[in-house]
């Protein structure tokens, strides 16, 4: 009668055919494969800019202000601009709370480099309609 042996020792076990131990051939590195993105920007509206090209703070705030309108919550938003600062697109990079918005500089430099800006002006509104920078504008901008 045979003997089932549930724990065999290190000494007795020996590799079965389909657990034999591969030759350092067998150890060939496997090709990694690099994925391929395609990054598009999309137009999504347009608007009427105050000027064919932005001469200061004044025209800047007034095409931020016709692109949001009455918004509750703060937004960080970065106007792109062409050689001669001339508006070529809007991109809201980061939609906070009511008091606050977090925002990388991953997030404002891709739509400008997708855009191929020249320049960018970068703003965000006050909710509460108190234009005093707080401690966290200061260290933002």
């Amino acid at each position: 009668m045979a003997q089932l042996s549930l724990f065999a020792s290190p000494s007795t076990r020996r590799p079965s055919a389909s657990q034999a131990v591969p030759d350092a051939a067998d150890h060939r590195p496997r090709p990694y494969r690099v994925p391929v993105y395609r990054v598009t920007l999309v137009r999504e509206a347009a608007i009427t800019a105050p000027g064919p090209r932005l001469r200061g703070a004044a025209q800047a705030a007034a095409l931020l202000r016709q692109y949001l309108g009455a918004v509750d919550r703060e937004h960080f938003m970065v106007i792109l601009l062409d050689r001669k600062n001339t508006p070529i697109g809007i991109n809201t990079v980061s939609i906070g709370s009511l008091t606050a918005s977090v925002v990388h500089m991953r997030e404002v430099f891709k739509p400008a480099i997708l855009a191929n800006a020249a320049a960018i002006l970068c703003g965000h509104n006050h909710p509460s309609g108190d234009p005093a920078p707080s401690h966290e504008d200061r260290a933002v901008t």
